[in-house]
């Protein structure tokens, strides 16, 4: 199926994972549902592959609930999405340049956000819906053959190991999330190899308790080493300005900085592009 039938029959519950979804369509009850944004992403109405694939949790009780649009630099725009704030930070400080000709733009061209669970109400059955939904998922990656993976947060982690694009689950690799994403390589179905990250969600709970408390005097160090080695670094280095460390929600973005420095290389690679 191509991404766009994939979605509709998603939609409409009519797709086959749907059918033991606890959270499929019903009449007279009210079901948030999000598709990844044509206006910056991929569109996915043409027959195209995306470069980045990007995996979150489900669209239950925030933007996409009330837009529909998964879109990262859309519901920033929200002043309480938090989650889409902070990650497009992420994302501009560690995959952009200010040396890139034509701006960062570009990579969002050829990128697809999605959710582990596409349909959500939260009424305490995620792990239910997530369960009949990794069929979906993999449907979608498996459609646009995407370069490179991320998955945000233990959902979209336990997605992608139910349906083997993730060798290690969420509970073997997360001490080794203090200082860099988790990162495998996978084979898709049509022979390529996929890169795939795990790394937090950069919601404000993930950032101002689990993330901030990793924080230690090495990460300057470390973030100082890293942004000596690029090219250019103002999009980094603006982050840091904004995201102090003298604050909570600071320590845990800077920590998080060295993750998206991680993926911004891999991506950019993905790209043809130096890190």
């Amino acid at each position: 199926m191509t991404i766009s039938e994939i979605l509709e029959t998603a939609r409409a519950g009519s797709h086959p994972a749907c059918r033991v979804c606890v959270w499929r369509p019903q009449p007279g009850l009210p079901t948030a549902f999000g598709v990844s944004c044509v206006g910056h992403g991929i569109n996915w109405h043409l027959k195209a592959k995306a470069v980045t694939f990007q995996i979150s949790q489900d669209p239950a009780g925030t933007t996409p609930a009330t837009t529909g649009n998964l879109c990262g630099l859309c519901n920033s725009a929200n002043p309480t999405d938090r989650s889409a704030q902070q990650g497009t930070q992420l994302w501009q400080a560690g995959v952009e340049r200010d040396s890139d000709v034509g701006g960062g733009s570009k990579f969002w061209t050829r990128h697809y956000w999605t959710n582990a669970v596409m349909h959500g109400r939260s009424d305490g059955r995620l792990q239910a819906a997530r369960s009949a939904c990794t069929a979906v998922l993999r449907d979608q990656i498996v459609a646009l053959a995407p370069r490179v993976i991320i998955g945000v947060g233990t959902v979209a982690a336990q997605s992608l190991n139910d349906i083997g694009f993730l060798k290690q689950s969420w509970p073997a690799f997360r001490q080794t999330l203090r200082r860099a994403p988790h990162c495998e390589h996978a084979t898709l179905p049509n022979g390529d190899v996929v890169t795939v990250f795990v790394t937090y969600h950069a919601s404000a709970r993930s950032v101002n308790q689990t993330v901030a408390a990793l924080y230690a005097d090495d990460v300057e160090n470390l973030l100082e080493q890293r942004l000596t080695l690029l090219p250019t670094a103002g999009e980094a280095r603006r982050f840091l300005r904004h995201h102090s460390a003298a604050t909570t929600p600071g320590r845990g973005m800077r920590v998080l900085l060295l993750h998206w420095l991680d993926i911004g290389a891999a991506i950019r690679a993905a790209h043809g592009l130096a890190a």
